[in-house]
């Protein structure tokens, strides 16, 4: 099921007429996603993912992504604040806004909800220790927003927004089936819907404007960014799984 349902179709011709969908992508997103294909499908069969989908993913492990993501969506709020500063057009700083509103109160009111459920305080999330995987990621992120143009941030931002919107979407098909007695199921309904979509759909299609104008060059260097967003969108689930907080477990001094 995964496999008739994946969101990439690679050298595909795009029709305009049909606007940007998760099977009718421009080809600069065509690029991209083909770009970072090894590591978003070996993302979508890592055990978080796939424990996630079957809903037999430790309660632990869970929650310490949870943990992890409440602290990235402050710092993801962060980037697009930043990208608001750095835009004159009234469309993109709207995105922006808005994308800040979902990070801060919808997503995190799911976060919120999960963690009150296995008795973990406001408290204990507010000060939550960054693992070193999740610093990386919006470390990265970060320096793109303070350094680069809007078009490396809307870049920067669109593996978070498309591997969630797609990742959802898969495994709400694929275990629909026993998707309503999963105890993730609130996390899968968030993310598997069409207007959880249409954020990845919306800068999809002004990052294709945007990249139309600019060198070949140029445009390997957002491929870049865009990779390296995907890269770490799977280290982030992948030492939620590990419970690691730092590069190596051994070296972490902290019970």
């Amino acid at each position: 099921m995964a496999d008739v349902i994946s969101v990439t179709n690679s050298d595909s011709a795009f029709d305009a007429s049909k606007g940007v969908t998760r099977a009718n992508l421009p080809p600069f997103a065509q690029r991209l996603r083909k770009a970072a294909d090894l590591v978003w499908e070996e993302g979508y069969r890592q055990p978080f993912i796939r424990e996630l989908g079957e809903g037999a993913l430790p309660r632990e492990k869970f929650a310490f992504y949870l943990l992890q993501d409440f602290r990235y969506l402050n710092d993801y709020a962060r980037v697009h604040a930043l990208g608001l500063a750095k835009t004159d057009d009234p469309e993109i700083m709207a995105f922006m806004l808005n994308v800040q509103n979902g990070a801060l109160n919808v997503e995190s009111t799911v976060h919120r909800t999960y963690l009150a459920s296995y008795g973990i305080t406001d408290e204990q999330m507010n000060n939550v220790r960054q693992s070193a995987f999740a610093r990386a990621y919006t470390s990265n992120i970060l320096s793109i927003a303070y350094g680069k143009d809007i078009l490396d941030i809307l870049v920067a931002v669109l593996p978070c927004a498309w591997v969630y919107a797609d990742y959802g979407y898969r495994l709400a098909h694929e275990f629909a089936d026993t998707l309503d007695v999963n105890q993730y199921k609130s996390w899968v309904d968030m993310y598997k819907t069409d207007e959880f979509w249409q954020g990845s759909a919306w800068l999809i299609e002004h990052i294709e404007k945007l990249a139309a104008e600019v060198s070949e060059e140029r445009k390997q260097e957002l491929v870049d960014i865009f990779v390296t967003g995907v890269e770490n969108e799977y280290m982030f689930w992948s030492s939620a799984y590990d419970m690691q907080y730092t590069w190596k477990p051994e070296w972490d001094q902290e019970s």
